[in-house]
């Protein structure tokens, strides 16, 4: 029988589960704070207390390792705002829950937020092509509402949706960096009005 083998002084399966979420968490902390250029798989080493060798028993790359949080960094966007959508019934709370979502991740400074709408290394192919798979998915969630609230095509509401989903994401981005001059409320409660009230335009 065929054994996978482990890294050099860890004797089960849980332990290196355990050892790479702990070497993931200490990586998404070196990547955000430095970028993928400036961060040094010796730095990670150092943040997760370990040697760099043990790094490498787990990651052959820093690139390898980088594309790993990313991806699930990604998953953890999709499932929060489809968790967010779900738990509202009315299509406009639907779409300000997925609009708040953005909001509440930009200001709570969430690490893997930042790491896919902030990184550095979007030259990759690699990063470029799971940044873009994670706008199109958004797009279809939030587009499946705007479609059985306007009665558009998959392809409009969708397009749409990436609009809406952008005017989101930068509104959220410019009331971080102008030091919150607005409540979260009431800026969550003007971008839904600007984005509802078009849509209105082309309700059934």
């Amino acid at each position: 029988m065929e054994t996978t083998a482990l890294p050099i002084g860890v004797t089960d399966i849980a332990s290196v589960n355990d050892r790479k979420v702990v070497l993931m968490a200490a990586a998404l902390e070196v990547f955000t704070e430095k970028g993928f250029h400036n961060a040094a798989m010796d730095d990670v080493a150092a943040r997760a207390g370990v040697s760099k060798p043990i790094v490498y028993q787990y990651f052959s790359s820093k690139h390898e390792l980088y594309l790993g949080i990313l991806d699930q960094s990604v998953t953890s966007v999709v499932e929060g705002i489809t968790a967010a959508i779900a738990a509202e019934t009315d299509n406009r709370k639907r779409v300000s829950a997925a609009i708040r979502y953005y909001f509440d991740r930009v200001d709570e400074a969430d690490r893997g937020y930042r790491l896919i709408f902030e990184s550095d290394f979007t030259t990759s192919p690699d990063v470029r092509v799971r940044v873009d798979d994670l706008v199109s998915q958004l797009a279809r969630l939030i587009g499946q509402d705007i479609a059985r609230e306007t009665g558009l095509s998959t392809g409009e509401s969708n397009i749409l949706a990436a609009g809406l989903s952008g005017m989101a994401q930068a509104a959220a981005w410019r009331w971080i960096s102008l030091g919150r001059p607005v409540t979260k409320e009431k800026a969550i409660a003007g971008i839904t009005y600007l984005g509802w009230t078009g849509l209105s335009s082309f309700s059934n």
